[in-house]
């Protein structure tokens, strides 16, 4: 009987005997190498995707991602699982996924207070997961404002001769979500936030990801929040340990702003009405060019001459008349009309010192209402 057994033992399993042995869809080999977890769940895998296709020619279209069969929950559980095997034996990029490496920007400004440094990285849909009130929309909200702030005041003092639009153009440059965004993952500060799987590189493992223009808002709003944790954290020097930071933090791009600018020549070559609006024009002023009656004719073609002024309404004064010019071209003539301004210093710097003032009382006003949300914010985190 027991040679009978020892005989049965050298037997080959039998199909059925041999399928038990097989590692059951789930449960992970002794030997749980990449390769190994790919290759046991290679049939399951393979039959997923035929009744997928099944279900996709059924329906005669393409599944979209809010539809959900058997298949494509199949999928997403098969993908979470054998994910980390594909990671494993895909090749590093080539490329590091940030532009600009940490090591080149400067030193990332601590949040003093720890429950505003939690606030600051916590999404609102894990706060609500979590039962707390603490998340970044009231330090968002806050920081906007410090960085619009700041980056009008840097621009400001650097590019004093800069029209309005101008410089509103560049401060968009600086503020926006895909410049922030940037900076939230140069730093880093998207790995230590709590945000929601689908807002992370890559998105949420076997689910859906967020899309990019949501992403990259998610991100910019982190920056926004952090930097009014920063602010809120330390009353007495938030705002200037701030600005010397961004101050550094923008420079690359300033420098780039100032390379363009270089190479469109010299200021002489702005034509004569920018020049006399970026002077003395502004919110509350304006410069109309008015036709002027004029006998005047070209000195060699005997052709009449448009006469064209040049008059301001602002600064305290209507209708005042700063200029005339003539020529063929009423635009030409208009030209000359703003060159006169120009040339006539005196005259013009009443008009200049009254823009100054007006600018400087506006950035006052900004500020003094950033600090006042500030402190409003502060009370309610």
């Amino acid at each position: 009987m027991g040679k009978r057994r020892h005989e049965a033992s050298n037997i080959a399993p039998s199909k059925d005997e041999h399928q038990s042995k097989r590692p059951k869809p789930g449960v992970p080999p002794a030997n749980d190498g990449p390769f190994t977890l790919l290759l046991t769940h290679a049939d399951e895998l393979i039959d997923c995707l035929r009744r997928l296709q099944s279900e996709e020619s059924q329906r005669g279209g393409q599944l979209t991602a809010s539809e959900a069969t058997p298949a494509k929950q199949q999928l997403s559980f098969l993908s979470s699982k054998l994910l980390p095997a594909f990671q494993a034996i895909a090749p590093p990029p080539r490329n590091p996924p940030h532009p600009q490496p940490a090591a080149t920007l400067p030193p990332l400004p601590p949040v003093l207070d720890p429950k505003l440094e939690t606030a600051a990285l916590t999404h609102i849909a894990n706060a609500k997961l979590a039962s707390t009130t603490l998340n970044y929309e009231r330090l968002e909200w806050v920081g906007d404002a410090y960085l619009e702030v700041i980056a009008t005041v840097l621009i400001h003092q650097t590019f004093p001769e800069l029209r309005e639009g101008r410089c509103a153009q560049l401060r968009e440059l600086l503020v926006r979500n895909s410049t922030l965004a940037t900076f939230t993952t140069a730093y880093g500060i998207d790995k230590r936030a709590s945000l929601p799987d689908e807002f992370r590189d890559g998105g949420r493992v076997g689910g859906s990801a967020a899309k990019q223009k949501q992403r990259v808002k998610a991100l910019g709003d982190l920056f926004e929040a952090y930097v009014g944790a920063v602010v809120m954290s330390d009353p007495a020097a938030g705002v200037a340990r701030v600005a010397n930071w961004l101050k550094v933090l923008w420079g690359p791009t300033l420098k780039e702003y100032i390379k363009g600018e270089e190479t469109k020549g010299p200021v002489d070559s702005i034509q004569p009405k920018t020049r006399l609006e970026q002077a003395i024009g502004g919110r509350g002023a304006k410069i109309e060019y008015k036709d002027l009656p004029s006998t005047k004719k070209h000195k060699d073609n005997k052709l009449p001459l448009y006469t064209v002024g040049c008059f301001l309404h602002g600064w305290g004064e209507t209708d005042k008349q700063l200029g005339f010019g003539s020529a063929l071209g009423k635009s030409e003539a208009g030209q000359k009309a703003a060159q006169m301004a120009l040339d006539n210093k005196k005259l013009l710097k009443p008009y200049m010192e009254k823009r100054q003032a007006a600018v400087e009382a506006a950035l006052a006003a900004r500020d003094a209402a950033a600090a006042a949300a500030a402190a409003e914010g502060h009370k309610t985190v």
